[in-house]
């Protein structure tokens, strides 16, 4: 069972006082600490800090609801009290099902818990159940699915010969088709290389871009040549995702038509490649090609471009960071230097600055 916590207290209420009060109520739900899928309250109580610290020790999501939006909950047990204080007849009951995205007040499973802490403040506390037919995660979900974003690598290192079965192919497949794209217009297309002397052609068009790309780096040429950038050649599956000719879409896409389509794309390949680490198979997107070229061996019409070969297939083992990183090619950029509020006020250190900082090359 999955389930959602309404709470409220008195201003300053312990953290222990409120962990007290939420555990008893879970174990009068029936439930344990991984069900819970959000701890929910005032936003009144946006700043309580026994309240924050308990959401963070759990890690449990946190949301805080206004009073005008609780008040249209209906729940067992209104109070007139409680309304004259925070302008709503309920907190912990009203915040609970709104989390737990409930139809109505038969969704509770703990109406009103309440506890008095040792210095006399007061916690309420109420569980309400997640129904079936809702796909809310619990924390055990929650954990797995940022362990997977965490463990995506490009790849380019491939075990040479392996085949994936069509059922995995199916899966990876209807996880790309499941993407957002702007407008709904799913500008890209995606064709499967099952011709062998096609693929090597493609892959001497990769060899050639390599080429170019290395005489173009200057004094990181031979860097750059000891580097594995593509497995073209080697993956069990490759996949070209094209662009479609454009169909005319407007809806979200009138000031930069091309902009969102390639925007679109780009969701699509992340949605496939975190399919694919899901099957425990490695995905590289290599975009080293001259696109006319590509063109000329796919026979794309007018207006459609590739924008990457998706090399996909089983590996050794995957990357612990990110390959250029390990290689001392580039170093991701920490949080803090790409978050901001409201307006723009970010260094302005250029891609050249990142990879002049890099040190002596790593062979893999």
């Amino acid at each position: 069972m999955k389930v959602a916590i309404g709470l409220g207290c008195d201003r300053g209420t312990p953290q222990a006082t409120l962990e007290r009060a939420v555990d008893e109520a879970l174990e009068m739900a029936g439930a344990v600490a991984d069900e819970v899928v959000a701890l929910a309250s005032i936003t009144l109580k946006a700043d309580e800090a026994g309240l924050l610290a308990l959401a963070q020790a759990r890690g449990w999501p946190l949301c805080f609801y206004p009073p005008a939006l609780l008040a249209e909950v209906e729940v067992p047990n209104p109070s007139e009290t409680v309304r004259h204080y925070t302008g709503t007849p309920s907190v912990s009951e009203a915040a609970a099902l709104l989390a737990a995205q409930a139809a109505d007040a038969r969704a509770l499973r703990v109406e009103k818990h309440r506890v008095k802490g040792a210095d006399g403040r007061n916690a309420t506390v109420s569980v309400a159940a997640v129904g079936a037919e809702r796909i809310l995660f619990d924390h055990q979900a929650r954990q797995s699915a940022h362990a997977l974003l965490a463990a995506r690598r490009d790849m380019r290192h491939f075990q040479s010969g392996c085949s994936i079965d069509a059922a995995t192919r199916e899966r990876l497949a209807a996880a790309l088709m499941q993407a957002p794209s702007v407008g709904l217009m799913q500008p890209w297309r995606v064709l499967r290389i099952s011709d062998d002397a096609l693929r090597a052609r493609l892959a001497d068009c990769v060899s050639a871009e390599c080429e170019r790309t290395a005489q173009a780096l200057g004094a990181r040429e031979e860097a750059f040549r000891a580097l594995k950038v593509e497995g073209v050649r080697e993956c069990a599956e490759l996949w070209v995702v094209l662009l479609a000719p454009d169909d005319g879409t407007v809806f979200g896409r009138r000031t930069m038509p091309q902009e969102m389509a390639w925007c679109s794309v780009g969701a699509a390949v992340q949605n496939l490649w975190l399919a694919a680490r899901a099957e425990n198979l490695g995905l590289g997107w290599v975009s080293l090609f001259e696109p006319a070229e590509l063109a000329g061996l796919l026979q794309l019409p007018p207006g459609a471009q590739a924008l990457g070969l998706l090399c996909i297939g089983p590996v050794a083992s995957f990357y612990p960071a990110p390959m250029l990183s390990l290689a001392d090619w580039r170093q991701p950029r920490d949080a803090a230097a790409l978050f901001g509020e409201n307006r723009w006020a970010f260094s302005e250190d250029s891609a050249a600055d990142a990879c002049a900082s890099a040190g002596p090359l790593k062979q893999e």
